[in-house]
């Protein structure tokens, strides 16, 4: 079972998402639906995800700035 956090700032993104996950990926646990960088960042320390579903453009950062918040030695997981 692979755990997931979906960070995006569309909230029918993040659910549509969430959905197509469930239905289609019996392997995937999606853990955390996080609205913008800073709580994705949170979710990731929290829960340790395998994967993250990242959207780029947001408002505040941008989703390719997430590596920046974590030591090279803490990124354990895949951005999608």
């Amino acid at each position: 079972m692979y755990k997931a956090i979906i960070i995006d700032d569309e909230e029918m993104a993040r659910t549509l998402l969430n959905g197509m996950i469930d239905e289609y990926c019996p392997n995937v646990e999606v853990l955390s639906l996080c609205k913008d960088l800073p709580n994705g960042v949170k979710a990731i320390i929290a829960h340790k995800p395998d994967l993250v579903f990242l959207d780029i453009e947001m408002p505040g950062h941008s989703g390719l700035e997430l590596l920046d918040f974590f030591d090279e030695n803490e990124i354990k997981f895949k951005i999608i």
